[in-house]
């Protein structure tokens, strides 16, 4: 039953006549009479009487307006608890530990100033498992990377914000460069890269062996493997280890000449983007804080690739 008519009924009934209860809602007679039509065909009755003192309700009227009442009341308290959960919200969002950057930082506190009254909670982990936690509801929405279109049968909602390119680097000093130079062997030196395993596979090349290989160099497994991008980067810009890492983790080093890319080693990996589930309501909120994170966070990625 349309409630847009049987507000319009309520409004009859309290009013006392049409002609003012048109008034009180801002439309014309006609167009109320009209529904008021509509609306006794729908219950094959009549709702409202004419007599030498004007409109009387029928006992269906009566009826009908008690319950109206009651569902106009149930509708008001459900629209006040959804502004105020809507203004106290808890927004869950799972977040690759590639993406925590400074700017991803300085996006949660624009954010937080904008809505203070909004707890954020960030996960971190890698895609397949933010994947899980997005379908178990643990999370609103995931910034990782996009999952191939059949993996998941039409349950997500993927916003594909770029991709993001690796390299293998080492610091600028590292004799790495010299020998690659001088065409002598590499095979000495250490290594560091994913643990693919617990990361799982990008496409293409997902360790250093492969990646040398492609750029024609031949280098022995002595590497550390973590499934952590800060560890990676630490042990790198130590002087000390050659390492897999995305451009983007290192960018202000080999901007400034800290840090430099071993000849070849390029590797373009899956998109990275927004991915919620299908059948999620997204708050103005939580679209909000999305269109910050793309704008300050990710845009910049996206223009250097």
């Amino acid at each position: 039953m349309d409630l847009v008519k049987l507000q319009r009924m309520v409004a009859i009934y309290e009013a006392g006549s049409f002609r003012q209860a048109a008034r009180d809602l801002g439309i014309s007679q006609p167009a109320l009479t009209w529904s008021m039509h509509q609306l006794e065909e729908t219950l094959n009755g009549r709702l409202f009487e004419r007599g030498p003192r004007g409109i009387r309700p029928t006992p269906l009227c009566d009826r009908l307006v008690r319950r109206a009442r009651l569902i106009f009341r149930e509708q008001e308290r459900i629209l006040d608890e959804v502004a105020d959960s809507t203004h106290n919200q808890t927004i869950n969002m799972g977040v690759h530990s590639i993406f925590l950057t400074d700017a991803f930082a300085r996006c949660i506190a624009e954010f937080s100033e904008q809505y203070p009254s909004t707890t954020l909670r960030v996960f971190e982990g890698f895609s397949s498992q933010l994947l899980g936690r997005l379908q178990q509801g643990e999370v609103d929405f995931a910034c990782c990377a996009i999952p191939a279109d059949d993996e998941h049968g039409g349950t997500l909602l993927t916003e594909p914000l770029g991709t993001l390119n690796y390299s293998v680097v080492a610091a600028a000093t590292h004799p790495v460069f010299d020998d690659i130079a001088k065409r002598r062997p590499i095979s000495q030196y250490r290594w560091v890269e994913f643990d693919t395993a617990i990361v799982g596979a990008f496409p293409g090349q997902s360790d250093i062996v492969s990646v040398m290989a492609t750029a024609g160099r031949d280098v022995a497994r002595k590497s550390v493997r973590t499934a952590s991008m800060d560890v990676i980067r630490l042990l790198v810009l130590s002087g000390d280890f050659i390492g897999l890492i995305a451009d983007e983790r290192v960018a202000e080093e080999l901007e400034n000449g800290t840090l430099r890319r071993v000849p070849g080693t390029e590797v373009t990996a899956s998109q990275f983007g927004f991915v919620s589930m299908a059948e999620n309501f997204e708050t103005s909120a939580c679209k909000a804080l999305r269109e910050i994170l793309e704008k300050s966070a990710f845009e910049p990625m996206r223009k250097a690739h």
